[in-house]
C-alpha cells in the first residue's frame, strides 16, 4: 500500500514537472479515468475475482487509448507528446486503485472465489424460502442476515 501511495505522489509530481498546461493535462487524466474504468470493470466481470485483470484492465486501456490517439495526432500534426500519454496512463492508473477500494468489500463478503460464504439463505441455494422471525431484544446484534440465517435454522 506504502508503494502505491508513493507512486500516486511521484506520478502527481511528474504531472506538475511537465511545462504543460494544466488543462489539457486534466483533460488527459480524465480521460483516463473513464477509459480505465469501464476496462477494468469489464476485466472484473470477465476474470471475476482476479485482481491483475482488473488492474490490467484500468491501465492497459488507458495506455492504449493514449498510445492512440498519440499516433492520430502524429499523422495529422506530426507532433507526438509522451506527457499526454503519461497523463492518460496516470488516469487509468486512479481507475485501478479506485475499483480495487470499490471491489475490495465484495472480495470481503465473498471472499476471494466469489462464491459467497457458504450460507444457505445468501447464495440462494436448495430454494429454501426462509421465515423471517423479528427477535428485537436488548441482547440482539440487529444484523439483519444473522436474523435471516437464525430463522432458517431454526425452521
Amino acid at each position: 500500500m506504502k508503494f502505491k501511495l508513493f507512486l500516486l505522489f511521484f506520478c502527481l509530481n511528474l504531472s506538475v514537472s511537465f511545462g504543460q498546461d494544466f488543462n489539457n493535462a486534466a483533460k488527459h487524466v480524465g480521460a483516463g479515468v473513464v477509459i480505465g474504468g469501464v476496462g477494468g470493470y469489464t476485466a472484473h466481470k470477465i476474470f471475476p475475482g482476479q485482481r491483475g485483470w482488473t488492474w490490467a484492465g484500468a491501465v492497459g486501456s488507458s495506455l492504449a487509448a493514449g498510445l492512440a490517439k498519440e499516433t492520430y495526432d502524429k499523422s495529422n500534426s506530426g507532433l507526438w507528446q509522451t506527457d499526454d500519454v503519461l497523463y492518460t496512463t496516470l488516469g487509468g492508473v486512479i481507475s485501478g486503485l479506485a475499483l480495487e477500494l470499490l471491489f475490495k468489500n465484495t472480495y470481503r463478503r465473498n471472499g476471494r472465489s466469489g462464491k459467497g460464504c457458504g450460507c444457505l439463505v445468501a447464495d440462494g441455494s436448495n430454494n429454501a424460502t426462509p421465515i423471517f422471525i423479528p427477535v428485537v431484544s436488548e441482547k440482539s446484534s440487529r444484523d439483519i442476515q444473522s436474523q435471516i440465517q437464525v430463522s432458517f435454522f431454526l425452521e
